[in-house]
């Protein structure tokens, strides 16, 4: 039994291989991370992009409609819905 468990210490074969697939697994799991962080902050960035746009689309009022008025804009400045709040 001592001569098994001494051979299985000193058996090496395979060692590269496995040490391989925890490097490339180590990498793979850090390059995940990093790809998910600036993927959740690219998506955080533009939902704050379209609130503020439809913040500002259903503010936008000139002087010369009332109150309950709305009108809604493209990204170039074009009214695209208007109406009245009533």
């Amino acid at each position: 039994m001592r001569q098994l468990l001494k051979k299985l210490i000193e058996d090496q074969n395979g060692l590269i291989i496995s040490s391989e697939i925890v490097l490339v697994g180590t990498i793979l799991v850090l390059g995940s991370i990093v790809g998910l962080a600036s993927l959740s902050h690219a998506v955080n960035h533009e939902l704050n992009d379209v609130a503020q746009a439809c913040d500002n689309a259903y503010n936008n009022t000139s002087t010369s409609a009332s109150q309950n008025d709305y009108y809604m804009t493209s990204s170039q400045a074009v009214p695209e819905i208007s109406g009245s709040g009533y």
